[in-house]
């Protein structure tokens, strides 16, 4: 059936957009997907600081794994149009834009566009290292453990001991009585955690 100038535009505003869109929400999907990694990693890890059942991979100083999409390779079977637009004086013409139409079975049902006219787009989706300011790790609770073992659990969540210091405590002597920062609190990896020693 053949279709008029309205359900015609109708479809097109649904399938063309601007280039810059197209990339962003490949991207953005992308990024979804790599956050959903991400958030497994980050629960598996606070259960391994938390959970009392997980005590053994605690002190053994297993990390949680963490998966990451390398890279992703996109080529796109698109149709090109550039497009302009005039501001409301009618004076002026706004700099052109690319916009893009995905090359598949509505397109060509819509506009009769054969396969041989569509371009061929082709890019990739790398992942680049965060700065170490923004690597997180989470503060393990060293709260009763003697200096060596607190130590070896501060560095096994990519801290460093920090000051020690003692204070007259009714606790086992030389095991940890405060903390700082606290168990379970974020920090930037190499940051120190403080901690303080009972004496009798």
């Amino acid at each position: 059936m053949p279709q008029n100038s309205n359900q015609i535009e109708s479809i097109r505003d649904e399938l063309v957009v601007p280039f810059g869109e197209m990339l962003a929400q490949i991207a953005k999907g992308v990024a979804d997907a790599q956050k959903a990694f991400d958030e497994q990693s980050i629960d598996f890890q606070k259960r391994i600081f938390t959970d009392p059942d997980l005590k053994d991979l605690r002190d053994a100083g297993v990390q949680a794994t963490w998966y990451q999409i390398p890279e992703v390779n996109a080529v796109l079977k698109v149709s090109v149009s550039m497009h302009s637009e005039s501001e409301t004086s009618g004076k002026k013409k706004l700099p052109y834009f690319l916009r893009l139409a995905p090359y598949n079975a509505t397109y060509k049902n819509s506009f009769d566009f054969e396969y041989t006219g569509a371009s061929e787009m082709s890019f990739k989706i790398v992942p680049i290292p965060p700065p170490v300011a923004t690597a997180l790790t989470l503060v393990p609770d060293v709260v009763g453990k003697t200096k060596e073992d607190a130590e070896k659990a501060i560095g096994n969540a990519k801290l460093v001991l920090g000051e020690v210091s003692y204070e007259v405590s009714t606790e086992t002597p030389d095991t940890v009585t405060r903390q700082s920062p606290e168990a379970d609190a974020r920090a930037n990896v190499g940051d120190s955690v403080n901690i303080v020693l009972a004496k009798a």
